[in-house]
């Protein structure tokens, strides 16, 4: 990489950096729905029974099988762009409805691993059990690298932001701008690997396995 090409990636850094933003912010929120939600439908499925804790199992299985993308363009294109409240109008933001394509795969991940979880503390392994939230942490990782589909419905993310730093300046920048862009998300994702087995291998962790085994135990 030549320097007149360095200046150029460091102009246009801020400009970048601000969607990369967008794009945790949106992992952040995606995630926090999908967790509220599929601990909802994890609740119902070791609570409940008989068609209720069913229904719950079948909604699961199929946001899992639902690709992330499909859903995205299914809430831009069939949710309403505003709605009225009273005297007032509302507008709801293109963002808003790509966390709620992404929150799927979080959704489907947390009901399933927290039954998983469950039954394995029902049976005496909490180490099984505890294993959901270094997991879980890796899910925000797979819809943090999803959101850049947040792109192709109009969301000024980093990728949307790199197609118009190449619009605006020429098709010769685009090999460089994209390797740049990637580099966000590989650090980024690299980072996160290395807190959550820094996180596994923990006093903090060994310590909460070690009173909750003698705990179960003792009951």
């Amino acid at each position: 990489m030549n320097s007149e090409t360095l200046s150029f990636l460091i102009t246009w850094t801020p400009f970048l950096l601000q969607g990369f933003m967008w794009n945790i912010f949106i992992a952040i929120c995606a995630v926090t729905l999908g967790s509220l939600l599929g601990a909802g439908l994890a609740w119902l499925r070791v609570r409940k029974s008989g068609a209720i804790a069913t229904a719950a199992e079948q909604l699961s299985t199929f946001f899992r099988g639902v690709p992330t993308l499909a859903l995205i363009f299914y809430a831009v294109f069939v949710l309403p762009t505003e709605f009225s409240l009273g005297s007032t109008v509302v507008h709801i933001p293109q963002w808003s409805k790509a966390v709620i394509g992404l929150a799927a795969a979080p959704l489907s991940f947390t009901s399933e691993s927290l039954v998983v979880a469950y039954r394995a503390w029902q049976r005496g392994d909490i180490g099984a059990a505890l294993l959901f939230i270094p997991t879980w942490i890796n899910v925000f990782l797979i819809s943090f690298v999803a959101s850049s589909a947040s792109s192709l419905v109009g969301v000024s993310e980093l990728v949307s932001r790199c197609n118009t730093v190449i619009a605006a300046t020429g098709t010769s920048v685009m090999v460089p701008v994209y390797l740049y862009c990637s580099l966000y998300f590989v650090l980024t994702s690299l980072l996160f690997t290395f807190l959550i087995r820094r996180f596994k291998d923990s006093a903090f962790m060994a310590g909460v396995h070690a009173r909750l085994t003698q705990q179960t135990c003792r009951n």
